[in-house]
């Protein structure tokens, strides 16, 4: 037979008290409730824990007081976590996991983490990368609070927001002839070798983009980091086709690289964020109206790569 926490609380009160009718005080019920449930505990366990006395005393036997010591445990366990539960909704506390599938998502979740860290210091992140399938099914399973990464369809029960679309660029050599240009169009890499990104989606999209624009470009080498396809371009392995832009245009190795834009664009990535709709937790609200401010924001601008006529009209109204 199971019993309840409120009877294991009343359980405690009356053999602590000695009394049934102090029990029943203290816990704000008839005599009649306090006795039912101390009933119900030693018929839980089987066992005679309490000795009754005349006049409602109540003392708890060797056995009961052996138990005592176990169920004030479990119950100082309970109202430590819902009192953890209800600091989680209302505070800026606990653990706060964020899975990612957007290769430069460097350049701007650490400064979402800095502004949460620095003034919270009952806050810890852990940010997972992963591709998007990987990120929806953690979401879904506990995993994550919350994923960032490029939409292609959505999954049942998360709230998707775009965040940004970001339109195509292409990444050249500081010393590459395009480097100078203004624009280029995809037909003009039918000739150029490609240094590619090698991730799930990523790499659909290219297909989806050269075979829309009627090339079929050599594709000379892949990776599955954004710094490495950087480091590659750099060296002089080949171009790329990439979208969002870090704020350097040095590579890891030393080279620096050159964004031009596409001319006619094609069709954007677009960066979302997803996450459940019923999680209370505060610190992961904070978070998503953080990400969601900085992406509301004209600094947002930066990670898109714009004809040089835009980008200094753009850069005119900051």
């Amino acid at each position: 037979m199971d019993t309840s926490l409120k009877a294991l609380r009343y359980f405690m009160a009356a053999t602590k008290s000695g009394s049934i009718t102090e029990a029943s005080k203290q816990m704000n019920v008839v005599p009649s409730a306090v006795l039912a449930a101390v009933n119900q505990v030693e018929e839980a366990f089987g066992l005679q824990l309490t000795v009754r006395h005349r006049s409602k005393g109540i003392a708890p036997t060797s056995t009961g007081k052996l138990l005592m010591a176990r169920i004030q445990h479990l119950l100082d366990e309970y109202e430590a976590l819902m009192t953890q539960g209800a600091e989680m909704r209302t505070q800026l506390i606990g653990t706060l996991r964020v899975g990612y599938y957007a290769p430069v998502a460097p350049a701007f979740l650490p400064t979402i983490a800095h502004g949460l860290l620095a003034d919270n210091p009952r806050v810890d992140i852990k940010f997972i990368e992963c591709d998007t399938h990987s990120a929806q099914v953690g979401l879904l399973s506990g995993e994550f609070d919350v994923i960032l990464c490029v939409a292609e369809s959505g999954t049942l029960g998360v709230v998707y927001e775009t965040l940004i679309e970001v339109p195509p660029y292409i990444l050249v050599p500081k010393q590459h002839a395009f480097a100078a240009r203004t624009s280029i169009s995809l037909f003009e890499l039918n000739n150029e070798p490609m240094v590619l990104l090698d991730l799930p989606v990523i790499s659909d999209y290219y297909g989806r983009v050269f075979e829309a624009a009627d090339i079929a470009p050599h594709v000379a080498c892949t990776a599955t980091t954004l710094e490495m396809v950087r480091s590659l371009v750099g060296t002089g392995v080949g171009c790329s086709l990439l979208h969002m832009r870090p704020k350097t245009r040095v590579t890891y190795a030393g080279q620096k690289v050159v964004e031009v834009p596409l001319d006619p664009s094609t069709d954007p990535l677009k960066i979302v964020l997803g996450y459940l709709p019923n999680n209370p937790r505060r610190v992961v609200k904070y978070f998503i109206e953080n990400l969601r401010d900085l992406f509301l924001t004209e600094e947002a601008g930066r990670f898109l790569v714009k004809r040089r006529a835009e980008e200094r009209n753009s850069e005119g109204h900051l």
